[in-house]
């Protein structure tokens, strides 16, 4: 009776530590932003899926589409969250989501006489 109420007791405090480093952790977010940040839309989201360790990607190039050709990006941010993460880890990196975030930057002010 003894050997099963210490294995009880690792098995708890096995869980215990899993469940308090799982709900410690949060997403990460890595941000690319211009020298001169002055955005003119709000965040725009998108769900990116890589399969097959990057050999499979859909979509591989991503076009933004709904900043004009007059003005570029302003910010860019790209998140994995602890689902995804572990969605991750779970395939073993055969199935990897992140999320997509950007902003546009305003369109340039237009100088002289036309």
């Amino acid at each position: 009776m003894q050997k099963i109420n210490h294995y009880s007791k690792k098995s708890i405090k096995f869980l215990l530590i899993i469940f308090l480093s799982s709900s410690l952790q949060s997403c990460y977010h890595y941000r690319v932003l211009t020298t001169k940040s002055d955005p003119g839309t709000e965040y725009e989201t998108k769900a990116l899926w890589s399969y097959a360790w990057g050999l499979i990607n859909n979509p591989k190039d991503f076009t933004v589409p709904n900043c004009p050709d007059t003005n570029g990006l302003d910010e860019v941010r790209v998140t994995q969250n602890v689902g995804s993460l572990f969605l991750t880890l779970i395939t073993l990196g055969i199935v990897a989501p992140v999320k997509i975030e950007w902003k546009c930057h305003k369109p340039c002010p237009r100088s002289g006489h036309i």
